[in-house]
């Protein structure tokens, strides 16, 4: 057989005074960096040399589909996710799936290698095929007389990696294992049949030919319902987010996937229509847009949350169904790679283009007027005044104030004077996380009494979703604050403060570059490659002293 020669001599090899086949596979460069490692090297469990390479074709066939996702961008692979597993028999559409794939893999492997050596080699193609025809014969008789030890260790393999733990003791298995071996066999005389001039040979069994064909409309009622397999997608998407930053954009899928389960009474997503979506996304559009804000609003049962905050005059924002329709159609494309859906993504054509000033309404500086309505009388909750003020006088997001802990307050010497910075830590991106120098009006927390280095300077303020930041708990606040002095738009939010402090350097003609470091954007390439440490923190300090506030009779809390 030709591709046992090949795989054999390229792949396969035996640890010194080891009897075992192992598997030793080179990463293709261009997906080394995404898939973490340059050779892939597997135990083959066998040193029957015949086994081996049967296993070894099913490692490879799915480490090619590995590389296949990453390549295309997917970055997951085309198998049922682990949140699956289970220790019953799997669902029809799974055992087909391992049945297609034990078919696909070896063909696919046969009819490349045997088409290069056809045009490269006469002679050792004529040899080789006689060579499978006689392992075809012997593979026949041993499964004949039962003997399918050979196709045990492949089918456990294929289960495995579509998220099956396996029972070999149980008789569906058994049946399956039958089944993988019937599939093999085909593949094996559909490619004898090809070295032998049939231009285009077709599988003879059902077992394959059913395989094969596209699941029948009476198995999508064995479909997994909608908010089991959006959990399934999110634990994936959670597993390739491990090692980077927490964020709420957990709770914001599920919230998506929540709603759209509601409407759809939980049903397979193979049922879902452009119809469907469309409705969903009428309805959805006419939601109060703070629905949300209510912690018992987030809980309710779709129809009941359509009776009590639907149908409104002015609903979600254009940007907000975006993102709806993004998550919808993520899990689509993921779920279609895994066969649980097929055709066309049915919430695509909903996407709205989003226009500053027609669509978006960016957000504004405060102005003089509204910061003395804002500011006078002064905040009854003494925790969000501070919030605001430090706001105003470094630029700072939020999140990034209501997450400081007394240990990111801190000091350094530099020129012969001691300079008081906030560490920010935890950005959004790595040009988040600086040094923002502590505006002399913002003082008064340096004298305050210090807690743990691990305490919240504001620690009133709950922390909320899968990254546990108070930003939301204060956000609400803040809304709400607002709105009692009478701001209702939401261009005026605690995000304008950034703008006023933006205004300020622009006017006094501070460097974008300089600002930058201080701001928490990126830097320009050739600053921040050849000299990372940035500018000095007396150089910060002199840009936070900038930031003033004429006119406004700024509050000092007590220290």
């Amino acid at each position: 057989m030709a591709a046992t020669t090949t795989i054999l001599a390229r792949y396969m090899w035996k640890r010194p005074g080891i009897d075992i086949w192992q598997l030793r596979k080179p990463v293709p460069a261009d997906v080394q960096r995404a898939f973490g490692r340059k050779v892939v090297t597997r135990s083959l469990g066998s040193s029957d040399d015949r086994l081996a390479t049967i296993a070894a074709l099913a490692i490879l066939g799915d480490l090619e589909e590995q590389w296949s996702a990453l390549r295309s961008g997917t970055a997951t692979r085309t198998i049922l996710p682990s949140a699956l597993a289970t220790a019953g028999e799997p669902p029809e559409s799974v055992k087909r799936a391992v049945v297609r794939a034990a078919y696909e893999q070896v063909l696919g492997e046969l009819e490349a290698r045997d088409n290069a050596r056809f045009l490269s080699d006469r002679a050792a193609f004529d040899e080789s095929s006689e060579h499978r025809r006689k392992m075809a014969r012997e593979l026949n008789r041993e499964v004949r007389a039962g003997d399918l030890t050979r196709f045990v260790a492949v089918t456990d393999r294929l289960l495995a990696n579509r998220g099956v733990v396996v029972d070999r003791e149980s008789s569906w298995f058994d049946d399956l294992v039958q089944c993988v071996a019937t599939a093999v066999l085909d593949a094996l005389g559909v490619a004898i049949r090809g070295d032998e001039g049939v231009l285009d040979p077709k599988p003879t069994t059902s077992v394959v030919k059913a395989a094969l064909d596209p699941i029948e409309p009476a198995a999508a009622a064995k479909d997994i319902r909608f908010s089991d397999l959006a959990d399934a997608f999110m634990r994936q998407w959670l597993a390739g987010r491990s090692s980077t930053k927490e964020t709420n954009t957990e709770p914001q899928k599920r919230a998506t996937f929540r709603l759209f389960s509601g409407f759809f009474d939980d049903r397979p997503i193979r049922g879902v229509r452009p119809e469907d979506a469309a409705t969903f996304f009428d309805i959805l559009r006419l939601l109060d847009p703070n629905w949300a804000r209510s912690p018992a609003a987030r809980s309710l049962p779709w129809q009941q949350l359509i009776e009590r905050y639907g149908d409104r005059d002015r609903g979600l924002s254009d940007a907000t169904m975006n993102r709806h329709l993004q998550v919808l159609q993520e899990l689509w494309a993921w779920s279609k790679k895994r066969g649980h859906c097929e055709g066309e993504n049915p919430f695509h054509g909903f996407h709205k283009k989003l226009r500053p000033g027609y669509n978006v309404a960016p957000y504004l500086a405060w102005e003089d007027a509204e910061l003395r309505q804002l500011l006078e009388p002064t905040p009854r909750r003494s925790d969000l005044l501070e919030l605001i003020l430090v706001g105003m006088f470094t630029g700072m997001r939020l999140d990034e104030i209501a997450s400081l802990t007394w240990g990111q307050l801190r000091a350094t010497e530099e020129g012969g004077a001691s300079i008081p910075y906030f560490q920010v830590e935890d950005a959004k991106t790595p040009a988040g996380n600086r040094k923002v120098p502590v505006h002399s009006d913002l003082s008064w927390l340096l004298s305050r009494a210090r807690g743990a280095d691990e305490d919240r300077i504001w620690p009133t303020f709950n922390e909320e979703g899968r990254a546990k930041k108070p930003g939301a708990d204060a956000g609400r606040e803040f809304s709400r604050f607002k709105a009692s002095r009478g701001f209702q738009s939401r261009v005026k939010a605690f995000h304008s403060f950034r703008k006023n402090v933006t205004r300020m350097m622009e006017r006094a003609q501070v460097p974008d570059n300089d600002w930058a470091q201080i701001f928490g954007h990126e830097r320009g390439f050739t600053y921040r490659v050849y000299n990372p440490d940035g500018i000095s923190m007396t150089r910060r300090a002199e840009i936070i002293g900038l930031i003033s506030y004429p006119g406004i009779n700024i509050p000092h809390p007590r220290g």
